[in-house]
């Protein structure tokens, strides 16, 4: 693509700050880096105000989905080898401002702020610049501050694919529908839980902690102690469901094809997929067999009474951002909680924290630092390091002074 086409803000400078690991299960070092340059005509270059952390950013650092994951960027790249993917930037969404935008860009324009989701394979938003695609942005929310808006973007994207694309859901078809999700307190489950009270849906049913049935209630749903010694007899109660949501695969999620509807298209989707786990185990080819020997397990048991099974998994879609977007601003949808605001240099305590799992809220970092974070809860210290802390002596941390300002455009990272 000729530079021409290219449209960008005229101060970006040659390099910026990204937290990367340069080993499988090494520490988060910070290193000074290229800005990533636009390359083909879809493409957005965002410079990064707030990202938010997500257990899959954890799991990435240690290698998960590295198979699937470098052949993906193999087959854009039209490579005869597979690519390492190290060092690896990790983070899945962002809020930001567009610096700089393809030929065939419409939508968004240089300077609009934006939410955003990253490819699965592309360089993350743990950095203060991310390049992503046309098709994996929105604008901003107004109602709602840089810090809030980077909460939703991947989480919601994640639940669009397991509920539109997947369960065939919509705006136009949800009324009447009965909906059970397990796991509803998490991330993705409280999004699913949101889109589907906006949308309309007659009832959602949702799985969570005795703890946390208090917020899956705020949020619409109908909670269910998953440690209930009678959680079946109250799911069965509250069937039969047209579609199943699984945020979490645990025994109750298999036995709740029990509460399926008959012969009527129900449909039980699961975003806990084997096939990352399973190729970085055995290889691309025979991982993907053993993925759908499972599925086929999975499903069989289903196909008899008028039921399916489908996995999802998380893909970039513009129609979810923008919906979103619009669902916060006219208060169909609630911000979730968020438990801690962490600066750009606290990123590997923010690894820490997400990697412990259950926490109250998500965990947001605050690049741009242009406002002071709200009210949040503190979460509890971590006993240990984690592998992603750095400590202080022996991983080299660059000055953390933002780069020099220039006029010239950023160069091209091959």
């Amino acid at each position: 693509m000729r530079a021409s086409t290219v449209r960008r803000a005229t101060t970006v400078g040659n390099t910026m700050r990204a937290w990367m690991t340069e080993n499988y299960k090494g520490p988060l070092v910070c290193r000074e880096v290229s800005i990533p340059s636009i390359t083909q005509p879809n493409q957005v270059l965002i410079k990064v105000k707030a990202t938010s952390m997500n257990p899959i950013d954890c799991r990435m650092t240690e290698g998960y989905g590295d198979q699937i994951l470098s052949t993906w960027s193999q087959f854009e790249s039209f490579s005869f080898q597979r690519p390492s993917r190290l060092p690896l930037i990790a983070g899945r969404d962002c809020c930001g401002e567009v610096i700089a935008i393809g030929g065939n860009v419409t939508g968004v324009n240089v300077g609009d702020e934006v939410i955003a989701v990253v490819p699965g394979p592309w360089a993350g938003s743990h950095a203060e610049y991310v390049l992503t695609k046309s098709d994996a942005v929105a604008k901003k929310p107004l109602n709602v501050n840089y810090l809030e808006a980077s909460t939703l973007p991947y989480v919601a994207c994640t639940s669009w694919a397991a509920l539109v694309s997947v369960a065939r859901i919509n705006p136009n078809n949800a009324s009447g529908i009965r909906v059970l999700i397990h796991g509803g307190s998490g991330g993705i489950g409280s999004a699913a839980i949101q889109m589907l009270k906006a949308w309309g849906a007659e009832k959602v049913v949702a799985t969570c902690s005795e703890n946390n049935m208090n917020y899956v209630t705020s949020l619409g749903g109908i909670a269910v102690d998953y440690n209930s010694q009678d959680v079946k007899d109250q799911l069965i109660a509250e069937g039969p469901f047209d579609v199943i949501l699984d945020c979490v695969d645990t025994d109750l999620a298999r036995w709740s094809d029990k509460v399926m509807g008959v012969w009527r298209n129900s449909v039980h989707v699961s975003i806990v997929s084997p096939m990352l786990k399973d190729t970085d185990r055995y290889g691309i080819p025979f991982g993907l067999l053993s993925t759908a020997i499972k599925y086929f397990e999975r499903s069989c048991g289903s196909i008899g009474n008028g039921r399916w099974f489908s996995y999802a998994y998380f893909m970039p879609n513009s129609q979810c951002l923008n919906q979103i977007s619009e669902f916060i601003d006219n208060g169909k949808i609630k911000i979730p909680h968020i438990e801690k605001v962490y600066k750009f240099n606290e990123f590997p305590t923010a690894y820490d924290r997400c990697a412990l799992l259950h926490t109250k809220g998500k965990l947001i970092i605050d690049i741009a630092e242009e406002s002071l974070p709200p009210k949040i809860d503190s979460p509890p210290p971590s006993p240990t390091l984690s592998p992603y802390h750095p400590g202080t002596k022996s991983v080299p941390i660059i000055d953390l002074k933002p780069p020099p300002i220039s006029t010239e455009p950023p160069p091209v990272v091959v």
